[in-house]
């Protein structure tokens, strides 16, 4: 598409807009600065591994407190499977956006070694996500549910061929989700896949009545990497619930090369050590090869 049409418009127009708070980045507050150093380390070539393609601006949006923000790796007017990234407690654009952004460009890589030659993922954080203690409640989420919502409509009017779409939510941000893909919620996209890491559970109807989530029930997935405390300690706390029966494996396979997950963090593993621990995202994980597996419409590895 041409920079008239679709999404390539959409982030020329973000970009713009970027550039300008460039050049008024003195007279910002402290909060709106960092998202905007952040958001230029993510956008800047080199800035992370030269296979992740170029990153494109969706929005920065410094209207509210709190920076929001959304970036595409991949190029989403083209892409034949598109996947929402979001995560959760404590990862907000001020602080995480460069973090957030290279993970999304790891499962783009993955998911073309699975077979995909044409992937976009958006790392999404369009939302105020909460401290450890506003996680046991639903408050954020509900905050959160309508600019996903809107960037999900976006989508739907942008791409009316219909890639294929699939959202990944770390932690907190797994009960977002779900709540944006309720089917009795008024908005009506459908997901043909959610996969969900970490997660500190969803509400309680959702376990009980599954069918209520707008994917398909064989492509919803979940999994808890060992010594994620925060995860079984979340959920315990907050009474929310697992969906029984589509549990993915995130430990090692040691046959194909692939570590384990460990721990409740989606990024931990330093190219500095070798033997340091690996997290849901970290290239070389069974977590990232099921990831990618998942949201690109395939089984996961058992």
């Amino acid at each position: 598409m041409t920079v008239g049409e679709g999404y390539a418009r959409l982030s020329a127009e973000a970009y713009d807009r970027f550039e300008a708070l460039c050049a008024i980045r003195g007279r910002l507050g402290k909060a709106h600065r960092q998202g905007l150093d952040g958001t230029a380390h993510a956008l800047r070539p080199g800035s992370m591994d030269p296979a992740i393609p170029a990153r494109h601006l969706l929005y920065l949006d410094l209207s509210v407190r709190e920076p929001l923000a959304a970036v595409a790796v991949g190029d989403l007017d083209t892409a034949t499977h598109v996947t929402f990234q979001l995560s959760g407690t404590g990862i907000r654009a001020r602080n995480a956006l460069w973090g957030s952004v290279r993970e999304a460009g790891q499962l783009y890589l993955e998911q073309q070694r699975v077979g995909v030659s044409a992937p976009a993922v958006v790392a999404w954080l369009g939302y105020r996500t909460p401290n450890l203690a506003g996680a046991l409640l639903n408050s954020a989420a509900r905050r959160g549910m309508h600019r996903l919502e809107d960037d999900l409509a976006t989508f739907a009017r942008l791409r009316p061929d219909k890639p294929h779409l699939a959202v990944e939510a770390h932690s907190y941000a797994a009960s977002l989700a779900a709540q944006v893909l309720d089917a009795e919620s008024g908005f009506r996209l459908r997901a043909q896949a959610l996969a969900m890491i970490g997660s500190a559970g969803i509400p309680r109807h959702f376990s009980r009545e599954p069918g209520r989530l707008n994917v398909p029930p064989q492509n919803i997935y979940e999994a808890i990497a060992e010594g994620d405390c925060l995860a079984w300690l979340g959920r315990t706390l907050s009474g929310r619930k697992l969906l029984s029966g589509h549990d993915f494996n995130v430990g090692a396979k040691p046959e194909l090369g692939l570590h384990a997950a460990t721990g409740h963090n989606t990024s931990q593993f330093r190219d500095d050590n070798p033997s340091s621990a690996r997290g849901y995202r970290d290239p070389g994980t069974l977590s990232l090869r099921n990831l990618a597996l998942i949201t690109t419409g395939q089984l996961p590895l058992p």
